[in-house]
């Protein structure tokens, strides 16, 4: 019996990060996306009303890789990813920690796909992003 057949819906997988700047420099010198929202903090304190910097929408997306790849390992399957939705609640901020949990919402048979929920909370409990991702099983 492989992998995907035993695994079961519901299993998860939490992964948490700080966001510092080095981070977010990194990940805008990786884009080459340099809008001062995410480079200047006295810019978003000014112009944005927020408390300093913030990381790139995508960035907070890009976490759910890490717990996905843990949880996928842990189970011994191996896909490929097929898309992503995310939406988008608050803004993460220079500093916060951000926790992301996948959880394994569906499995599609025949065709061997899995579908992951997402979520990702601030260091408050505050829900920053939600969304899925859709992966195909390979043997």
């Amino acid at each position: 019996m492989s992998s995907y057949e035993t695994i079961e819906v519901g299993t998860q997988e939490t992964f948490a990060r700080v966001i510092d700047g080095a981070a977010i420099d990194s990940f805008a010198n990786a884009i080459q996306s340099f809008h001062p929202i995410h480079t200047d903090g006295e810019w978003a304190r000014k112009n944005a009303g927020l408390p300093d910097r913030v990381a790139h929408g995508l960035m907070t997306s890009a976490l759910m890789s890490r717990p996905m790849t843990d949880l996928l390992q842990r189970c011994d399957l191996k896909t490929v990813l097929l898309s992503i939705t995310t939406k988008y609640l608050r803004p993460v901020v220079c500093g916060d920690t951000v926790t992301t949990t996948v959880r394994l919402a569906e499995k599609m048979d025949p065709r061997k796909r899995v579908r992951f929920s997402v979520e990702c909370t601030n260091q408050r409990g505050e829900v920053v992003m939600v969304g899925d991702a859709l992966e195909q099983v390979i043997d």
